[in-house]
């Protein structure tokens, strides 16, 4: 069996991922009663990923 390779899509969608999970800032305090500050390196993967799943969609 050999191992299915990721679409740009997919490999930039993991990078998302990992960075919401490994980043303080972007885990949710459920205590916090103000609006919790977002983060701009996950808007900007998030803004990657959506980019290139578009043009993934669209072939």
């Amino acid at each position: 069996m050999t191992p299915r390779t990721l679409t740009p899509a997919e490999e930039a969608f993991v990078a998302l991922s990992v960075h919401c999970i490994e980043c303080p800032g972007c885990k949710v305090d459920l205590d916090r009663t103000d609006e919790q500050p977002e983060c701009p390196i996950a808007e900007a993967l998030y803004r990657a990923w959506f980019d290139i799943w578009r043009k993934e969609v669209r072939r």
